[in-house]
């Protein structure tokens, strides 16, 4: 029963890789306007692990831009700390994001738990400014840990290259700073953050253990559909046999089967899954 077993995994990973060589077929695609490859594992990572989403029309708009409160809601999802927003949905840290604003508690958080953001010169925070590529670094690199002083010089060209010599923006155009960050953009950015390293005080760890999550290299996803301990078909079979169910309602499109990366999990329950290679 157990050769039995092995051989049909072999099977069924045989196949799926069969169907995604390396640097040949395209995943297969959740979004009507995603074709690269790149961006199609990219999104999918992120979405399982709801940091971005797409419309209601089948879309990503991958060209569109993001404000800087749907960027600091993606800050906290990635952080892993919806579950700490109770304790600001009733704070006002800046005179324009009041209880009732929607993102509020994000931005609080961001703000005031995780010190990533920071307001402008007259007290106030514009959450529905667009926010710009060198405001996303800086908001990212203080995330992982590094102040001000630290990186120095003239905003944002400093903390651009700061940003580029971690590879925080391996992948993205970084010559305007000031220009609105595409959604595209932040996609490649967040799965940068996701594999860096958190700078604490003295120590440095892995932003996704950071977090809270444990992680499994070296995993090769054969099937984002298998039937999990729930008995739902939406767990992830790798090709050494192990099966996790995925956390919350999510489920992998399949756009990663095949490939080899670290499973980030929650608990038992798999948050995500990181290919090894995005090919940006």
């Amino acid at each position: 029963m157990k050769k039995l077993l092995s051989l049909l995994l072999a099977a069924a990973m045989a196949l799926s890789l069969l169907a995604l060589p390396a640097g040949a077929a395209e995943p297969m695609v959740r979004f009507s306007d995603l074709s690269d490859r790149s961006d199609v594992m990219a999104v999918e990572s992120l979405r399982l692990m709801g940091v971005m989403d797409g419309f209601s029309d089948g879309s990503f708009r991958p060209n569109g831009q993001l404000t800087r409160a749907q960027f600091c809601k993606m800050v906290v999802c990635a952080l892993n700390a919806e579950d700490e927003l109770g304790l600001y949905r009733t704070v006002t840290i800046y005179p324009d994001v009041k209880p009732s604003h929607w993102a509020a508690a994000y931005i609080n958080m961001a703000a005031k738990g995780k010190k990533a953001i920071s307001g402008f010169s007259d007290g106030k925070f514009y959450p529905d400014r667009t926010v710009t590529l060198g405001q996303a670094a800086t908001i990212l690199l203080r995330t992982l840990g590094y102040k001000d002083e630290n990186i120095g010089g003239v905003w944002p060209d400093s903390y651009l290259s700061f940003a580029a010599s971690i590879g925080l923006t391996d992948g993205v155009d970084t010559t305007k700073g000031n220009s609105p960050l595409s959604r595209s953009d932040a996609a490649i950015l967040f799965n940068n953050l996701l594999r860096a390293d958190v700078q604490g005080d003295k120590t440095v760890s892995n932003f996704l253990t950071a977090a809270g999550l444990t992680t499994k290299t070296d995993m090769v996803l054969v099937s984002s559909n298998a039937r999990g301990p729930d008995g739902k078909e939406t767990a992830m079979l790798f090709s050494d046999g192990s099966i996790y169910q995925m956390a919350g309602d999510k489920a992998s499109n399949g756009s990663l089967n095949g490939l080899k990366g670290t499973l980030v999990l929650e608990g038992q329950k798999v948050r995500t899954f990181l290919p090894d290679a995005l090919g940006i």
